[in-house]
């Protein structure tokens, strides 16, 4: 029995649709399973929403210049990383939320991008944070020996003392990222410290806060809104992680299981 010529078309043509599509599902599933293979790092750009942050003389507006430097950041770590932002748009996301982001993707980094502002006649510089207690970098450790009721090990630990298992690994993320980012941009240096900061307060990871430029400066406010700028920014930040995960050694231990 002889198969007509437009049979024999129809049949070659479902037959390469189902080869196509199998291929195309095997590069998506294969794609996932790089990409969850890869470190996760979540980057949070201050602000959003209805929360502009601080304005500049030009008008520029910390929400979006922050939106813009994580996307660059994302693009030039992509690679090698899988990089979550806390918001990849124009919306308000709570502060808690965002440390939940990330512990949810069980990331090992937390960055929150910030811009300074000051009612001084020349602000200017970077300044970066790692979360330190109100009482002092040594408070929970001290609160442990002396038996105070902070934490026990019958105790389950509270959201708001998550970083004391990561005060040493933070303050180092703190000045790979900082001093990575000084020798890309010539910035003046505010230094690094420590602050109890709410946004840092339950990340179970290390955690920064990076404060760069001032957008209350003229001519601070021209260089966050050029991209070339903002890349190098970028490229800081993504040399320092690097240079963190080198030096950093992660003990399982120390990491929170959900």
């Amino acid at each position: 029995m002889k198969v007509s010529r437009k049979l024999r078309i129809s049949f070659s043509n479902k037959c390469n649709f189902f080869f196509k599509a199998t291929i195309f599902v095997s590069l998506i599933f294969c794609a996932g399973a790089v990409a969850q293979d890869l470190p996760t790092i979540v980057i949070d750009p201050g602000h959003g929403g209805t929360d502009k942050g601080a304005t500049g003389y030009y008008q520029s507006t910390e929400k979006k210049i922050t939106l813009t430097l994580a996307n660059r950041i994302q693009m030039q770590m992509k690679a090698e990383y899988n990089v979550i932002l806390t918001r990849k748009t124009d919306v308000h996301v709570p502060l808690l939320e965002r440390t939940a982001i990330a512990n949810q993707a069980q990331a090992l980094a937390f960055i929150s991008l910030h811009v300074g502002a000051s009612f001084r006649l020349y602000p200017q510089g970077i300044r970066t944070f790692y979360w330190q207690s109100g009482q002092g970098e040594n408070y929970f450790s001290n609160a442990l020996k002396t038996g105070n009721d902070i934490q026990t090990e019958k105790r389950p630990l509270l959201w708001d003392h998550l970083q004391r298992y990561h005060l040493s690994s933070s303050k180092l993320l703190a000045e790979c990222v900082h001093n990575n980012i000084l020798s890309q941009i010539n910035l003046y240096d505010r230094k690094i410290g420590g602050a109890p900061l709410l946004i840092l307060t339950g990340a179970d990871m290390p955690a920064i806060v990076i404060e760069f430029a001032y957008i209350s400066r003229p001519k601070s406010e021209n260089n966050l809104s050029r991209i070339p700028y903002l890349d190098r920014l970028a490229r800081g930040i993504a040399l320092g992680v690097e240079l963190f995960f080198k030096k950093n050694t992660f003990d399982l231990k120390t990491s929170l299981q959900f």
